[in-house]
């Protein structure tokens, strides 16, 4: 019997030269089959070529176009020329991802069938927005702009989606403000035309003072009160003369006359003046409450008048919500497959799968001899 010590047999007792020494042939044979399938499958016969483009773009800050131009607050005021910060650039990688620049994508590039994908599966919606995923993407990238990134077969239509969907941003984002704006200014609108009908019926109401003869209660009653007072003393000087010039037996029946004729010119005075003051009093509250709500009232309307204009503004008028940095150029090189690095992969990947096939053959061989001995 064989001394077992005398074969024992350990991976150990084989130094790592003579190891690969000894499987030398097969491992160069391995690897030199995987380089060559790697480089055979990775040709644009297997897997086509892409090539991309990216567009690079800053978010403005400004939402809100009255805001920005027409707000009398230096302090409150957007600045249309600045450049938005990470909230803003998160805010348009999110109408990026939305379904109305996908849908209008795919439908002017005609995808589904540039994509190969069935149009009678029952899946091919699915199918096909796994694709637009993998081949567009959009990120921030450290300097807070955002990148539109596009790979397609190709470049010239990976060039044009990427600068339409960044065209496409101004659209969908102005859109979706445009609906809110709208709702705004419906809301501004309508309480403007209630306000200024308001205005209308206390005109109106003022109209019909002035009719009756009040066009200013304070004034006219200044003005009437001292014309009261003179007409009154004029009254009583007039009848005082008279009932002097009727006690004289030699006054003269002309200077009599005279004073009656002022006499009643003096009342007539006082009656018309007494009417006046009466109108006043039956209307000088009400008109002064109606002229004092109107101030107040007109007012309110041109706060409303101005909050309607900027509200139309904000829902008729657009500014570009991006800065585009870069545009998307038409590629001259490939982007993917990388067919040099697909090779060392699979050779390296080759190479440690065949040491691994080869140690478990020599661990095989080790314990089948043990066994025998």
């Amino acid at each position: 019997m064989r001394d077992s010590s005398a074969n024992q047999y350990s991976f150990d007792s084989i130094t790592v030269l003579g190891f690969f020494f000894k499987w030398r042939k097969e491992i160069v044979v391995i690897c030199f089959l995987a380089a060559v399938a790697a480089a055979i499958f990775s040709g644009p016969f297997f897997i086509k070529p892409k090539f991309k483009s990216t567009v690079i773009l800053y978010p403005a800050t400004t939402n809100s176009i009255s805001k920005a131009l027409l707000n009398e607050n230096s302090f409150d005021r957007d600045d249309p020329l600045a450049f938005g910060e990470e909230e803003q650039a998160e805010q348009l990688i999110q109408v990026l991802y939305s379904d109305d620049i996908r849908d209008e994508i795919i439908r002017k590039y005609e995808l589904m069938s540039h994509y190969d994908i069935d149009s009678s599966s029952k899946t091919k919606y699915t199918k096909l927005y796994k694709k637009f995923s993998d081949n567009i993407s959009f990120r921030r990238t450290e300097y807070m702009s955002v990148e539109i990134m596009v790979l397609d077969t190709d470049p010239k239509m990976a060039a044009d989606i990427a600068n339409d969907i960044a065209n496409l941003l101004d659209v969908q984002k102005n859109t979706i403000q445009r609906e809110q704006a709208m709702k705004g200014l419906r809301i501004v609108e309508s309480q403007f035309q209630a306000k200024q009908a308001y205005v209308n019926r206390l005109n109106d109401s003022l109209n019909f003072f002035r009719s009756q003869g009040v066009f200013d209660y304070d004034l006219q009653t200044d003005h009437l009160m001292e014309q009261y007072v003179l007409a009154s003393a004029h009254s009583s000087d007039a009848e005082a003369r008279l009932e002097i010039l009727k006690d004289k037996k030699d006054a003269a029946d002309t200077a009599i006359v005279n004073n009656r004729a002022r006499l009643a010119g003096a009342k007539n005075t006082l009656k018309n003046l007494q009417q006046q003051l009466n109108k006043l009093s039956l209307y000088g509250g009400a008109y002064t409450s109606v002229k004092e709500q109107l101030e107040q009232e007109n007012e309110e309307v041109v706060k409303l008048r101005s909050r309607y204009d900027k509200a139309k503004i904000d829902a008729e008028e657009s500014l570009p919500v991006k800065f585009i940095v870069n545009s998307a150029k038409v590629a001259e090189k490939k982007h993917t497959p990388v067919r040099w690095l697909i090779v060392v992969l699979s050779t390296a990947g080759a190479f440690l799968l065949s040491l691994l096939v080869l140690i478990a053959v020599e661990n095989f061989r080790f314990l089948t001899a043990k066994k025998e001995d």
